[in-house]
Formats: structure tokens, C-alpha cells, sequence
């Protein structure tokens, strides 16, 4: 049983395992395996459980803290009698008693857990130390049953008293026992403490929580040299790296380590004085302080850090830059929101904790291994006992820890409301974050008691010009590039000049953050919130808000043409990384009823929308400006028109975006306009492709083409030229179609657009799949499928990942065709797009066939039709019919299978279309079968029966149970 409640916890580690692998690189493997095998039996033997090794390192937990006590003798003891070869291993025990709980895939109780490392990393090679808490569990344990702890050989095993120590994690000092039996060692040198060194680090009362590679990061920095400056936003937890790194490294400084404390102090001249003040040195006549302070430092190994310097961080670049070069034996750690700037600074910028994005949808077992919800947890445990993750909360700390950017101090402010408003209460209130998170410890400096007053701080600090941009940057969201920053932030107060400047002096106080590898700027929502609260107050709101809609309207206008050229995968990605930009852009335009400049923006973007899968996302902005259709121009309305047009084919209304196409020619050749004209009998044509209707789109697209090469665009020719051979594919006419298809790329390729040369080459490949020929059809769907990932293009992908398992499917590739149209599934159900679902569903439907899945092919090919009874797709419709009279003749519905097949001739006799290759295969096989069963005289009947039906009527049957 794994302990929970109240639990001792056993930590081990070897002492001086990096030198015993550099001495014994080929021994030491088995002398570990010797040392594994001891101490898992130790613990095994004596009730104990293994819930990590980290390297060497084991970690045990215990239900009797005198269990643990007692394996740990067992481990000293048998290690010290076991013969080495040469890699003699030797290890430190560290016992520690408190609360955790077994969460399923770790435990949960940090504080406990982080004592327990301590304590063990305090002791020495072949010593046992123990921690007051287990200590007084044995004691009373001891004391009920009015007998001596003892040994396996049934020897007295007995306590040392230690005294209070201070352990390196900082907090409350703990009294430590050293465990003395026989055969163990019993003098030792003094004890790894914080009491070991001379220094006046400040007690904690809460944990370090996380951050392991960090530590190491800023450990190893502070190795290499003698100025490390810990430099980020307010809240980060800069002080608190800082303390630590100064609380670990303290064995290296004979000297010790000393805390100076700056955010009071507010006459630099008297900075010398006060470092002084903090390390005991007194004043000396007739000398300086600084001649003092160097004089004292010279012949000193010594750690100072320096703490929140950015209200005095010239004067801390003047004595720093002194006392370094006096002091040969001196390191500085500086803490501040920007670098000193001088001479050997080394900085390290200390970022929030790792949050989770709630998309995900994490278990309370994955959001665990966050740091920031480990501190919150923490956090939260300190106000409330009781509290505890589970699935009904998760999702709110998800929220909570992402809207709060994982800043160290927002999360402490957050859980320590979770004794009046459970996560979702908190999760709800943060729009309103700086009145939420209010109620620091009133021992903190007056700015680290609200989030608002940490962020005053860094404000007030600011130049005014400063202040107004950070203001002004407030109005993006997710992100900015420096052009966007110079158009919308800059007038007569700040000329675009200014912009770059104050870039670099705001990036340089942490304010906003450069990513390089992007080329783009940020700002950490808290952030942002604090400079939005400022705009707002600043009466330049609107007009600076309205200059962001204008400049992304003005881009997305520049940017149509651009989407189908040689430059459409740079576009689609600045429009990827621009996604929160354009969303606050539009939500500004519906508040400001600008319905113009918002339904221009969602129309000039409609392939970008559609081609990263955002199609229903566009459909939703649009109906909400086309609400106010007399706020619209007449180019608008028509552009208008047409996108929701291509929404309702997105998501599989053929017959509403019919009506919208029409709506749209109608006003295009009311304006004169051609070439719009033109792309909407395309969409029209397409449209009416889509329901089976081929002489009707034969008739839009023949028009289309017409029209387009008056006006000789190029594109849009090709466009209809590649609808065109649509038709032809489907009446047989094969050179037809591929001559078709083949100047639909040639052409694509010659304009570069990457889109339609893909659709073309799409089209190549169902030719040659009706041929026969499909190794020649998975080499263009390959060829295809790497377009459109190198576009991003999701409908793209997941239409030719489907179209790939299909030829896969048809080279009874089964398990690899069931794997990519699953692919295909998922990323169509993520997209919302209809066609690419009913086509990956019938497709997947046929796989199931194949493989003799009956129950898995029924329900695939009843989902299919089901999404199609209100929105039918001519060519899905006919494939779920297809499949499902398979299925009812597997079912031993063979009359039933034969009406369906009846149904199906029908509709394919009346349209003068032809099956997909996929498709006609079943189809023949489901109507040799059929006669098989029935005769051919029986068979003949029924088909006439089915014959009799309509599409509607042969669905209905096709989904009966009877």
C-alpha cells in the first residue's frame, strides 16, 4: 500500500559520484548495480516504497517513520560490509517526516518533500540524518510500546541531537538528529547548513517551488563569473533564484554571503553605507565608505547580492563596478528589471514558471507537472488544508495559471484567495486582476501586496514618453512587429523616430520581450492588461484602437493577391502569428459599429480563414456584420456575399451557399466588376458540381471562363479551366480532363501559386487512380500532401491525406490506409470542414469492409449519412449508400442491399456521372454477391424496386434497423 496522510520520506544520494565515474568509468556499472540492489532490498524489507530514482539518487516513502530508520541502517551497514572492487560507493540518508499524498503518478506536498531533500543533502558519505518530525514519530511510537528502537540484530539504535540548523532551502530552521548503532560511523565534520557560513539570508516562509533547470542554469553562469545579473519583469521571483542560488553555493565562500536589500532605500549616495551595514562592517576615520567597503572586501572570497537595483541602477553599475575591481575574491548576483551594463556582467533573464495551455485539456496528473501549478498548489494548501485538483477543477487552474503568464507572484496572490472562491470563482474574476489579487503578506515590501502595485513600481520608474507607449503597445494582442508598432503608435507626442528607441529601452526593463527567431515583440498579459487600464484612462483609446483595425485592414488588403503567389506561405504565416491581432481588430470594429473597415478585414482574409482551418471562425464575424447589411457598400456587401458563400460550402450547405453566390453576382454585375463576376460562377459551378447537377455547372463554369478571359486574369482562367475538367472526370473523358488538369498547374506553376498547382495535381491523381495506374496516383498525392504542409494549408492536407489512404486502401495497404485517414478524420473534425469529414468517414467506412469490421463500417457509414440528411454532398451521399448496402448485405439483408443498388444506378443513369474508383469496386462486388444469393431473376426485381425510390427514401432505408 502506498503511504498517504502523514508520510517519511527517505532520500538518498552517493556521495562524490561524478568523481567515482571519472576514476572507474568501467567498474562503477556494477558496483551500482550492487548499490541498487541493496538498497531496493533495504527498503522492500522494511515496508518501504520506490517512487523515484533520479540518476543515483533513490527516493523512498515510508508509512513508519521507524521503518525508514531502519532501512536506512540496513543500507549503511550492508554497504560498509560489501566488498568493492575499487569504486567504494558510500551514500547520505536524509529522513524526513510530513504531509503528501500519492496523486497516481507522483506525490503531492512539496514543502515536505523539498525538506526530506535537505535534510539529506546536508549529511555526509555513510551518515544518517533525521528531522525533528520523524524524530518525534519514533519517539512516540517508542514510548507507547515502552521499547527501544533496535536494528535486525536486535541492537539499540539511538539519536544524536544535532541542534537547530538552518537547511539550504532557506525556511524555519529544523532541529537534526544523527542516527547513531552499531557498526556505523559516528564523527563527522559539520553539517552542509546555512549556519556552516557566515551570511544574513533572510528566513522564507514558504518553499522554493520548482525551477530545477534554472538553478543549475544560473549556478553554472555564477561559476564562469564574478557579475551575474538576474534581470526580468516585476514578480518573476528574481529575489527568490537569487537567495537560493546564494543559499547553495554557500560552501564556496569562506566569507560568506550577504543580502542587500535596495527597494527602500532612496538616496543612492548612501548605497555604500548600506552594503556595508548588511555584511557588520563598521565605519572607519577618515575614509570613505567605498575606501571602507574596499578595503574590507579585498583579501575576502565573499558573495553579495544585490537586490532589486532598478530605481538606483547607475549607482549600482558605479560601486559594483568598484568593489570588483578591488576585490579579486568577490562575485555580485544583481536583481533588477534591466543590466547594469558594465565591464564582465553576465545576465540571465528569469522568465515566469512554465504554464499549461488549457487547450489541452490536462488531467490533474499532467497540470501537476507544471511549475506554476505546483505553486499555486502549494500556495493554495497554506490557506486551505482541504484543497485538492481534480477534474472538476483543473480546467479553471489551467486558465488560472495561463491568463496569469506564470508569473510567480499574480499565482501566490491567486491561491491565496482559494479560502473564499474555489478556482472557478478566481478563474472568472481575472479580467479584473489587479482588484482580484490584492492581499499580500503584509511583511512584504507595499509593492509586492498587490499585482497592481508590483507593476506601479515599474511604471513610476518610466520616462513619460516610455509610459505612453507602453500604453499604446497595450492595443495588440499577441504580439507586434516593429512596422506595426511605428504606423499605430507614433504621432506628434512620439514620432516614428521614437519607436525603435523606446523598443529597445522597453525591452531593456523587461517590459516588453524581443523573440529573435520571430522577429516579434510581446508584452505578458498582465502586462498588457496594466497598459490597456492605462489607455483607457488616457483618452486616446479609440482613436489608437482604430488605428489598429486600419492598419491590419490596410495589410489584409495588400496581402489578396498576394495569397496565391509565390510569396502565400509568408502571408498565411504573418497572418498565423497576427490571429489575436485580427480577433481584437474586429471585436473593436463590432463595438464601434465600424461594420465597413470589420466586414472588409474578414473578406480580404477569406483564404487565409479557410486554408488554416478557420473557416466556421470567419462565418461567425461575417454574420454578425452582414446583421447590418445597409452599413455596407455595395463592393462589400458583394465580397460579403461570397464569403459567406464559401463558409456555407465549408460547412457542407450547398443549397444556403448557392443563395449567397447569388446574391453576390447579382450586385458584381450591377457594379460592372468582371473579374469578381467571374470567381463567383466559378463557386456557383463548383456548387452545383457538388449536388450532382453537372450540366448546371457546366453551364457557370463555361461562363466563368468566358468572362475570365476578357479580362485576362490568369488565375482566375485557370480556376475554371480545372472546374471544368471536374466535369469531364466525371463523364469518363479522361484525356479531356487531365489536358485540363495539366494547364490548370502549368498555369498555377507560371503565376506561382502554390494552391492551385496543388488542386491540380490533386486532380492528375484521381485521373490516374480511374485508370487504374495507382502507383503513379500516390506519387502525385505525396507531392501534393508536401505543398500543403509547406503552405499550412489544413483543408489541403486533410483532403489529400484522405485521398492518400484511399489509394493506399486500393493497394490493400489496410492497416497504413486505416492510420492516414484517421489523420485525415481528426484534422477535419478540427477544422470543421464537412466535405473532408464525410469524405475520411466513407473512406474509413471502406477500409472497415475490407478488413471484415461489419459493426465498425455500419457505424462509420451511418455517421456519414447522418451529417448529409440535412446537408447532402451528391458524391458522400452516394458513397455512404454504396458502403451501407455493402453492410446490409453482410447483415443478410440481401433483398434490402439490391434496392439500395437500384437507388444508386438510378441517380448515377440521371446525372450522367460515374462512381470513384473505391466506390465501384464495392459496388460490383455488393451485386455479384447480391445474384449469388438471390438469382438473377430475384435480384433483377428488387432493383427495379429500388429504382422506384428517391435518394431521401433510399437513405432512410439505408439507416432502418428493420
Amino acid at each position: 500500500m502506498i503511504p498517504n496522510g502523514i508520510v517519511t520520506f527517505l532520500f538518498t544520494d552517493i556521495e562524490g559520484s561524478t568523481r567515482l565515474a571519472q576514476q572507474f568509468p568501467l567498474t562503477l556499472p556494477h558496483a551500482l548495480e550492487k548499490h541498487n540492489s541493496i538498497l531496493n532490498e533495504a527498503i522492500a524489507s522494511h515496508n518501504g516504497f520506490v517512487f523515484d530514482i533520479i540518476g543515483d539518487a533513490f527516493c523512498s516513502a515510508f508509512e513508519n517513520a521507524d521503518d525508514a530508520v531502519k532501512a536506512a541502517v540496513k543500507m549503511q551497514n550492508d554497504l560498509a560490509s560489501e566488498k568493492w572492487i575499487d569504486a567504494v560507493i558510500k551514500i547520505r540518508i536524509g529522513i524526513h517526516s510530513g504531509p503528501a499524498e500519492w496523486s497516481g503518478s507522483g506525490y503531492m506536498g512539496y514543502i515536505t518533500l523539498a525538506r526530506a531533500q535537505r535534510v539529506m543533502s546536508a549529511a555526509y558519505g555513510e551518515q544518517i540524518i533525521v528531522s525533528d518530525d520523524a524524530d518525534a514519530l519514533i519517539k512516540k511510537k517508542i514510548k507507547a510500546s515502552n521499547l527501544p528502537l533496535t536494528n535486525e540484530r536486535g541492537e539499540v539504535i539511538s539519536f544524536r541531537d544535532l541542534g537547530e540548523r538552518r537547511l539550504k532551502d532557506m525556511i524555519q530552521s529544523l532541529k537534526l538528529y544523527q542516527v547513531v548503532s552499531h557498526g556505523l560511523r559516528e564523527d563527522f565534520p559539520p553539517l552542509k547548513t546555512l549556519d556552516a557560513r557566515p551570511n544574513n539570508l533572510p528566513v522564507q516562509l514558504t518553499s522554493f517551488i520548482g525551477r530545477e533547470k534554472e538553478m543549475s542554469d544560473v549556478k553554472h553562469l555564477l561559476s564562469g563569473t564574478r557579475l551575474l545579473s538576474l534581470i526580468g519583469p516585476g514578480g518573476t521571483g528574481k529575489t527568490r533564484i537569487a537567495l537560493q542560488t546564494a543559499a547553495e553555493s554557500i560552501d564556496d565562500y569562506e566569507n560568506g554571503v550577504w543580502f542587500v536589500e535596495l527597494a527602500s532605500l532612496t538616496d543612492p549616495s548612501h548605497l555604500p553605507e548600506l552594503i556595508m551595514k548588511s555584511i557588520g562592517i563598521k565605519e572607519q576615520q577618515n575614509k570613505t565608505s567605498e575606501e571602507t567597503l574596499c578595503d574590507h572586501l579585498k583579501d575576502k572570497e565573499i558573495l553579495i547580492l544585490l537586490d532589486n537595483c532598478e530605481h538606483l541602477i547607475d549607482p549600482s553599475a558605479r560601486i559594483s563596478e568598484i568593489l570588483l575591481q578591488y576585490s579579486p575574491g568577490l562575485k555580485i548576483i544583481v536583481t533588477s528589471r534591466e543590466s547594469l551594463r558594465i565591464d564582465g556582467e553576465q545576465t540571465h533573464s528569469v522568465l515566469p514558471l512554465a504554464f499549461p495551455d488549457p487547450k489541452d485539456n490536462s488531467s490533474p496528473e499532467q497540470l501537476s507537472q507544471y511549475e506554476s501549478v505546483r505553486l499555486f498548489i502549494e500556495r493554495a494548501l497554506a490557506v486551505d488544508q482541504r484543497f485538492r485538483v481534480n477534474n472538476d477543477n483543473a480546467p479553471a487552474l489551467a486558465q488560472i495559471c495561463f491568463h496569469l503568464d506564470g508569473i510567480p507572484l499574480a499565482i501566490e496572490l491567486a491561491a491565496a484567495r482559494i479560502s473564499v472562491l474555489s478556482p472557478e470563482k478566481i478563474n472568472e474574476r481575472l479580467s479584473d486582476r489587479f482588484r482580484l489579487l490584492t492581499g499580500g503578506k503584509r511583511t512584504a515590501l507595499p509593492r509586492q501586496q498587490t499585482l497592481k502595485a508590483l507593476i506601479d513600481w515599474s511604471y513610476d520608474l518610466l520616462s513619460e514618453k516610455e509610459k505612453i507607449f507602453w500604453q499604446r503597445l497595450s492595443v495588440f494582442s499577441g504580439g507586434w512587429t516593429l512596422e506595426a508598432a511605428e504606423e499605430i503608435c507614433s504621432d506628434d507626442d512620439l514620432s516614428a523616430d521614437d519607436i525603435l528607441d523606446l523598443m529597445n529601452e522597453l525591452t531593456g526593463k523587461s517590459i516588453i520581450i524581443y523573440a529573435e527567431a520571430k522577429d516579434r515583440y510581446s508584452m505578458l498579459e498582465t502586462m498588457r492588461r496594466y497598459g490597456d487600464e492605462k489607455l483607457n484612462n488616457s483618452g486616446e483609446q479609440e482613436k489608437i484602437r482604430t488605428d489598429h483595425l486600419n492598419y491590419f485592414l490596410k495589410t489584409a488588403e495588400t496581402a489578396r493577391t498576394e495569397l496565391f503567389g509565390p510569396k502565400a506561405k509568408e502571408w498565411l504565416d504573418k497572418f498565423e502569428s497576427e490571429h489575436s491581432n485580427l480577433r481584437a481588430a474586429l471585436t473593436w470594429s463590432l463595438e464601434k459599429k465600424l461594420f465597413e473597415q470589420g466586414a472588409g478585414l474578414v473578406c480580404a482574409l477569406d483564404d487565409y480563414w479557410e486554408a488554416r482551418g478557420y473557416g466556421l471562425e470567419c462565418g461567425v464575424w461575417l454574420e454578425k456584420f452582414m446583421s447590418n447589411p445597409g452599413s455596407l457598400s455595395p463592393d462589400i456587401l458583394a465580397r460579403s456575399n461570397r464569403v459567406a458563400g464559401l463558409i456555407e460550402k465549408y460547412k457542407g450547405n450547398s443549397i444556403r451557399s448557392n443563395e449567397f453566390f447569388e446574391s453576390s453576382l447579382k450586385i458584381y454585375r450591377e457594379l460592372g466588376d468582371i473579374v469578381a463576376a467571374s470567381g463567383v460562377l466559378n463557386s456557383l459551378g463548383v456548387s452545383a458540381y457538388n449536388r450532382g447537377e453537372y450540366n448546371t455547372a457546366e453551364k457557370y463554369l463555361e461562363e466563368s471562363l468566358q468572362l475570365s478571359r476578357e479580362t485576362g486574369s490568369k488565375k482566375v482562367t485557370s480556376t475554371a479551366i480545372n472546374s471544368i475538367g471536374l466535369i469531364a472526370l466525371v463523364r469518363l473523358e479522361f484525356d479531356k480532363a487531365k489536358k485540363y488538369f495539366e494547364e490548370t498547374v502549368e498555369t498555377a506553376k507560371s503565376i506561382g501559386d502554390e494552391f492551385l498547382t496543388g488542386v491540380g495535381l490533386n486532380n492528375l491523381a484521381v485521373v490516374q487512380t480511374f485508370l487504374g495506374d495507382y502507383e503513379e496516383a500516390e506519387k502525385l498525392y505525396y507531392e501534393v500532401l508536401k505543398i500543403n504542409k509547406d503552405l499550412g494549408n489544413k483543408i489541403g492536407i486533410a483532403r489529400t491525406l484522405s485521398n492518400l489512404g484511399n489509394i493506399i486502401y486500393l493497394r490493400n495497404d489496410l492497416d497504413k490506409a486505416e492510420s492516414i485517414l484517421n489523420e485525415s478524420l481528426a484534422l477535419s473534425k478540427e477544422i470543421g470542414q464537412m466535405a473532408r469529414i464525410l469524405d475520411a468517414l466513407s473512406n474509413l467506412g471502406q477500409v472497415a469492409l475490407s478488413k471484415g469490421e461489419i459493426d465498425t463500417a455500419r457505424s462509420l457509414f451511418t455517421e456519414s449519412l447522418n451529417l448529409q440528411k440535412e446537408l447532402p454532398d451528391f458524391d458522400m451521399l452516394i458513397s455512404g449508400l454504396n458502403g451501407m448496402s455493402a453492410v446490409k448485405l453482410y447483415e443478410g439483408k440481401p433483398g434490402t442491399a439490391a434496392r439500395m443498388i437500384g437507388a444508386i444506378q438510378l441517380t448515377f443513369e440521371s446525372s450522367g456521372a460515374s462512381m470513384e474508383t473505391s466506390d465501384r469496386l464495392i459496388f460490383e462486388k455488393t451485386l455479384i454477391e447480391i445474384k449469388k444469393l438471390l438469382g438473377e431473376e430475384k435480384t433483377h426485381a428488387e432493383i427495379t424496386k429500388g429504382r422506384e425510390l428517391s435518394l431521401e427514401d433510399a437513405v432512410e432505408m439505408a439507416l432502418s434497423e428493420d
